[in-house]
């Protein structure tokens, strides 16, 4: 439990800091509540979608397996952001696949060091 508080804090505020890059079309404007918000929508479809996608490609190895938590963190971003939930939004769907690049890698790396 304490752990997965932990990835949600992480991701909310690896989500803050790309929002200060100039080239990301990120708003926060709902404040550090929308991006905790959206870091527990991000780990609970990583939590139910993923494990899934993990057990369908176990044999395949782990690039694929990667490549589409990539695919599914980006499309999650991009819809929570396109329907504006929670005041936060994305503007771009690449924008959306940079922050999720970033966020699978900080989740692969946290998922790695706690076994």
């Amino acid at each position: 439990m304490v752990r997965t508080l932990i990835n949600w804090v992480i991701c909310a505020l690896v989500l803050w800091l790309l929002s200060f890059l100039p080239f990301m079309a990120i708003d926060f404007s709902g404040g550090v509540i929308s991006f905790l918000i959206v870091a527990v929508v991000i780990g609970l479809v990583n939590a139910l979608i993923v494990p899934a996608v993990k057990g369908l490609f176990k044999k395949n190895g782990t690039l694929l397996v990667f490549i589409l938590s990539l695919i599914i963190d980006a499309a999650a971003l991009w819809v929570v952001g396109f329907f504006s939930f929670f005041n936060f939004s994305i503007e771009f769907f690449p924008t959306a696949i940079i922050a999720a690049v970033v966020l699978t890698i900080i989740n692969t790396g946290f998922s790695v060091s706690n076994k």
